[in-house]
């Protein structure tokens, strides 16, 4: 199988390398593709500028569909998710067998602590989940070969903030009432994009997160005390909103099955390659 991804960056990297592995030809297009993988196929190309998406590999059984913005404003989205979709669907020769459009839980609004699913009404409460949801739409009128995959905060080697943030002096952090977050390991949301592609008969949607959603000053204090650093300040503010709690339900009936369930296995493994794991 051919398969093309479209933004391939450290997520996308970690998905062709598993690819390639296993027998699949993979194209990986980026405006400087000199640092894909070896093995893969590098495309040169801007999402936004079409006339650089003249030449695109022909015959492309599969695509993977993950850029990332130049900005983090709704100008920057709105480019890159809307235009660069529009303009890199025209420039194929042929419709994919299968596409898997990488979004996020951020379409998800909810601030009360509830467990949302794929059955869930999307309801964004900001702009970046407004134009991935817009997006998720603008691609399904597209294809009918389409799987979403609203994947949740992706943690990993190079995606390291919460435990530089865990080690600092003086942090403070809502504990009551309980604010939580949802993550997932990179090398599992690159494993369940590999899932997504050879899923039999998928369903249309899936929620890409681990299996603990946890609350914030929880992570934070473990990740503080497994470095050997004080627990951060406990804040009460009855006011603040509780976040969301993601399911993976769907996605693990499917079969698949998570290397780091939850966040104590999957920082452990990071703390550990950096060398500062406190024993």
């Amino acid at each position: 199988m051919r398969v093309l991804i479209a933004g391939c960056g450290d997520v996308g990297s970690v998905l062709a390398t598993s690819l390639l592995r296993d027998g699949y030809t993979v194209f990986g297009l980026k405006r400087d593709p000199s640092s894909l993988p070896e093995g893969v196929r590098g495309v040169q190309a801007d999402l936004l500028q079409s006339e650089t998406l003249k030449n695109l590999p022909g015959r492309i059984d599969a695509l993977v569909y993950m850029p990332t913005p130049g900005s983090r404003d709704r100008a920057g989205y709105e480019a890159i998710f809307l235009q660069g979709w529009k303009n890199l669907w025209a420039a194929l020769d042929r419709e994919p067998g299968r596409t898997v459009l990488v979004s996020s839980t951020a379409v998800y609004g909810e601030t009360d602590g509830t467990m949302v699913d794929e059955a869930t009404p999307a309801r964004p409460a900001r702009f970046n989940g407004e134009t991935l949801l817009e997006m998720e739409r603008l691609a399904a009128k597209s294809t009918q070969n389409l799987v979403v995959a609203r994947i949740s905060g992706i943690y990993g080697p190079g995606r390291e903030r919460l435990i530089s943030q865990a080690a600092t002096v003086g942090l403070e952090v809502q504990q009551t009432p309980p604010f939580f977050t949802n993550r997932i390991h990179r090398d599992d949301a690159a494993r369940a994009l590999q899932h997504l592609l050879e899923l039999e008969n998928p369903e249309p949607l899936y929620l890409v997160t681990d299996d603990n959603p946890a609350p914030r000053y929880e992570v934070l204090r473990w990740l503080a005390e497994i470095q050997g650093k004080t627990a951060p300040l406990a804040i009460v503010n009855e006011q603040a909103g509780q976040g969301k709690r993601a399911s993976n339900r769907r996605l693990r009936e499917s079969g698949f099955k998570l290397r780091y369930p939850d966040y104590t296995a999957g920082y452990a493994a990071v703390l550990a390659t950096r060398g500062i794991l406190n024993e």
